[in-house]
C-alpha cells in the first residue's frame, strides 16, 4: 500500500488532487484509515490513475472523465464525446487564429506609426462595405432562446449554432421548415448569479401561416421596428466578427451617434454554405447625441 503522497509521487499528479477525484468518486483509496481518515492507496490503481490522467489530458470534463474510466459510457458514447470535444477544439483554434491575427493587425499599426485599431485596420484589410444608416422594418419571427457564458465568440459560437439548429428542427416538427431570413442578438442577463450570463436569441423570419408553438420549442414573436440603425457588412468566418462589431461602434462614435438599444445579426448567406462564406448583416439601433 501507499501513502496518499508515495502514490502521488509516483504518478505525478498532486496530492490535492488526489483528494479531490476522492472527494468526487473519480479515483477512491483502496483504503482509509478509520480513526486518522488518512488515505492509502494499492499498486494496481496506478494502471487507473494513468488511464484518468490521460483522458482529462484531452479536456474532458470531470464528470465525462468518470464515465469513460469507469466503463459507463458505451463504445458510441465514447466515440460521440471524442467528436464532440474536437469539434470544440477545432473551434477553439479557430478564436485563437483570429486572435493572432488581431495582435498581428495591432502590431503592423504601430510599427507604421498609426493609431488605428486592429478592428478598423481589419475591416479596411477585408474590403467590408461602408456603413449604412437606415431605418429596420418589424419582422415576424419563430424565436427560440439559451443562455451562454457571456458575450464574445468563444462563449457565444458553442451556443447559437446548436440552437439554430434545435429551433430548425422544431418548425419543421411543426410543418414550417423555415425559408425566411435568420437573426440572432443577444442580452445580458441583469440577474444572473454569476453576472456574466447572456441570453442568446435564434430566429427565422415567418409568415402568418406559423402558429406560436411554445412547447415545442420556439414562439412567435415581433422582431420590433427600429427608427435608426447603423449597420455594416462581415464577411466570413464568425471567428472574426467581434473586429467588425468593433468597427461598427468606432463610426458610430466617431459620427456623432450613440447605441439605443440591442444589437443584433442577420444572416443573408449562413448554412448549408461554408463559414468562410457567410455574409453577416451587424444592426445597431442608434440616436443622434
Amino acid at each position: 500500500m501507499y501513502t496518499i503522497g508515495e502514490f502521488a509521487s509516483i504518478g505525478r499528479v498532486s496530492v490535492r488532487m488526489l483528494r479531490h477525484y476522492d472527494e468526487i468518486g473519480l479515483l477512491v483509496p483502496a483504503r482509509v484509515d478509520p480513526f486518522s481518515g488518512y488515505r492509502s492507496y494499492s499498486g494496481a490503481q496506478f494502471a487507473e490513475l494513468g488511464r484518468l490522467v490521460a483522458v482529462k489530458e484531452l479536456g474532458f470534463k470531470l464528470e465525462d472523465v468518470a464515465a469513460i474510466v469507469h466503463g459507463t459510457v458505451s463504445d458510441d458514447g465514447y466515440r460521440a464525446l471524442l467528436v464532440e470535444r474536437r469539434a470544440e477544439l477545432a473551434r477553439q483554434i479557430e478564436l485563437d487564429i483570429a486572435r493572432l491575427g488581431r495582435i498581428e493587425a495591432r502590431l503592423r499599426t504601430s510599427e507604421g506609426g498609426t493609431t488605428m485599431s486592429g478592428a478598423s485596420q481589419a475591416n479596411q484589410d477585408a474590403g467590408r462595405a461602408a456603413v449604412e444608416l437606415r431605418a429596420l422594418p418589424a419582422v415576424r419571427v419563430a424565436l427560440a432562446t439559451a443562455v451562454a457564458p457571456g458575450f464574445g465568440p468563444e462563449n457565444i459560437s458553442p451556443v447559437i449554432g446548436p440552437l439554430f439548429d434545435r429551433l430548425r428542427t422544431a418548425l419543421t416538427a411543426a410543418g414550417s421548415p423555415p425559408r425566411g431570413e435568420a437573426f440572432a442578438s443577444y442580452e445580458a442577463i441583469e440577474d444572473a448569479p454569476d453576472g456574466e450570463s447572456v441570453r442568446a436569441s435564434a430566429a427565422f423570419a415567418v409568415d402568418g401561416d406559423v402558429a406560436d408553438a411554445d412547447a415545442d420549442g420556439f414562439s412567435v414573436q415581433q422582431l420590433p421596428a427600429v427608427e435608426l440603425a447603423a449597420t455594416l457588412v462581415h464577411y466570413g468566418e464568425m471567428a472574426r466578427i467581434g473586429d467588425t462589431w468593433q468597427a461598427l461602434d468606432e463610426w458610430i462614435d466617431a459620427n456623432g451617434y450613440e447605441l439605443a438599444g440591442v444589437c443584433r445579426e442577420r444572416y443573408v448567406v449562413a448554412q448549408p454554405e461554408p463559414e468562410q462564406n457567410w455574409v453577416t448583416e451587424l444592426q445597431q439601433p442608434v440616436v443622434r447625441r
